[in-house]
């Protein structure tokens, strides 16, 4: 007798796990959603940390690792930050975030409906960074109008016997990503 409701319970929980909506990460401030991917660890950010973005790291489900130096780790990060001088133009924000050589990063790495550059860069220790830039948002007029007020960096951190497989997660999380910032304070003021 007890096998029946037990084999009903088996079957309803594994019916809620298949169906089950995936964990999404938000953030208001800069129009930031993106699903977490699958068999990524979403970091909690540190109580005394402003929420630029996301970082999800890769290979591990130990949350500690989120406070360790996060250069030891493979992991997406996705962070935005208001428009520069120094980063009004694609092609400088990618060489800022560069911070050194880089090189031409694998076809394909870029965010849908949005101008991007993408390039690869070979870090200490082994490390492999591909980076992605792009630009959203109503532009600040008072700042500079013709530039979308938010940048957002978007890359990957890894080794290369893990590339291809955290490449193919990065190219999704650049996929499923949506980026709307919300207008600058001083653009949704009336003009005299």
């Amino acid at each position: 007798m007890r096998l029946i409701p037990l084999s009903l319970l088996i079957a309803a929980v594994a019916l809620s796990a298949a169906t089950a909506k995936p964990h999404v990460y938000r953030n208001d401030e800069f129009g930031i959603t993106v699903p977490v991917p699958q068999g990524a660890l979403l970091c909690p950010l540190p109580d005394d940390e402003h929420d630029h973005g996301p970082v999800f790291l890769l290979g591990t489900t130990d949350a500690r690792s989120c406070r360790d130096d996060i250069e030891r780790h493979r992991y997406i990060d996705v962070f935005a930050s208001y428009q520069t001088d120094d980063t009004k133009r694609l092609r400088d924000f990618l060489k800022w975030e560069c911070n050194g050589p880089c090189r031409p990063a694998p076809g394909g790495l870029r965010v849908p409906g949005l101008r991007s550059a993408s390039a690869r860069a070979d870090r200490p220790g082994g490390w492999i960074e591909m980076i992605v830039v792009t630009q959203a948002g109503t532009p600040d007029p008072d700042f500079d109008a013709s530039v979308p007020s938010v940048n957002f960096d978007l890359s990957l951190h890894t080794k290369p016997d893990h590339l291809a497989a955290d490449l193919r997660v990065f190219r999704t999380v650049l996929q499923t990503i949506r980026l709307s910032p919300p207008p600058p304070p001083s653009a949704a003021k009336p003009r005299p």
